[in-house]
């Protein structure tokens, strides 16, 4: 990632802080990793602040790899599969019906890849598409769906349902106004109020159509719902949530942490992990969630990744029993995550 020392003026906004910035008496004004909003730009005035560190995410929009020449068969595939969960919602907020054979012609191809997963685990890690996140989100729980699924031993037609329930669990974001759906920051408390009421409107969308399973049904109600009780629409515990619900929401938690947004960029497998671990069996089913954190990671071996000074290391292994703690092999040097404090890898190339 390349970072900028620019003057603090109207165009570093839209980008992010590549440093924590400090007044002269040393306290901290902003941290690192900020986006900068015309807010942050005031502030950073206030304080006299001539000179910042910053960096850009670079969001690219399906069209412009699809012109590329260098992406793959396999890529282009999963573009066009963002493409038809595109239609399916702009289709959805223009008032028309669901088009069930859009979802299933998406399933179809993800489960096309069930025993050669690597090449499309490669799509969802590669073509990251942050102005189109609402879209790839749709197939990447759909995918990361399907693999807990396996690892889970559960059977062909189940897989098939969870991977739909997946590309499904968002629909009713299609009714949610624009502005909030696509706001470049955090939601205040009454924009998350309407943005949590896209797992009822989701329902309703698919209740009457016969051709969707209930319990596919019952997953995109309760994606949202959490093993305390304190999730939503119900509030209700892990014990009322369905299995393919449960999966699907580990799956949008990993995808979620893991893609590039328009307002916060992408955070590693390994953080994800974490933050898994961290949050728990309040939470998410500890079932599924050892699904993820027993097979996952084990993908990333191999993975070439930028560490925070520049450096470009590999990872050589991860612990069974710590999936968030890899370790990292830099030139002739190797980096023990399970003994290292701080977060010393910047992205995944």
């Amino acid at each position: 990632m390349r970072y900028d020392y620019v003057k603090v003026s109207e165009d570093i906004i839209g980008s992010f802080l590549g440093g924590d910035v400090y007044t002269v008496g040393g306290n901290l004004i902003v941290t690192e990793d900020t986006l900068i909003t015309d807010y942050i730009l005031k502030k950073l005035i206030s304080f006299g602040i001539e000179k910042i560190y910053t960096y850009r995410i670079n969001t690219v929009r399906g069209d412009d790899y699809l012109r590329s020449n260098d992406i793959s068969n396999d890529q282009k595939r999963y573009i066009g599969d963002v493409n038809k969960a595109k239609q399916l919602l702009q289709d959805l907020a223009s008032g028309k019906k669901l088009d069930l054979g859009k979802a299933e012609d998406i399933s179809e191809n993800v489960y096309s890849k069930i025993n050669d997963y690597s090449s499309l685990m490669d799509c969802v890690n590669t073509v990251k598409i942050a102005d189109e996140y609402t879209y790839s989100h749709m197939v990447n729980v759909s995918v990361y769906s399907m693999l807990l699924g396996k690892w889970m031993g559960l059977s062909k037609e189940q897989i098939k349902d969870v991977i739909l329930a997946g590309i499904l669990h968002d629909v009713g974001k299609s009714q949610i106004p624009l502005e909030i759906l696509n706001k470049k920051g955090s939601l205040n408390e009454s924009e998350f109020e309407i943005m949590k009421k896209h797992a009822v409107y989701g329902y309703e969308i698919i209740k009457h159509n016969k051709d969707i399973n209930m319990d596919v049904k019952r997953a995109v109600i309760m994606h949202h719902e959490k093993e305390d009780g304190s999730g939503y629409p119900f509030g209700i515990k892990g014990n009322q949530k369905n299995l393919y619900s449960k999966i699907l929401t580990v799956a949008d938690i990993f995808d979620a942490i893991t893609s590039d947004r328009v307002y916060r960029r992408r955070q590693t497998p390994f953080e994800a992990f974490k933050e898994l671990e961290r949050i728990g069996y309040d939470v998410v089913d500890p079932k599924v969630m050892m699904a993820m954190l027993c097979n996952m990671p084990s993908y990333y071996v191999g993975s070439k990744v930028r560490m925070q000074n520049g450096e470009i290391g590999e990872v050589v292994y991860v612990p069974y029993q710590c999936a968030y703690a890899p370790v990292i092999k830099v030139n002739n040097s190797f980096y023990d995550f399970s003994y290292e404090k701080e977060v010393l890898i910047s992205e995944f190339l």
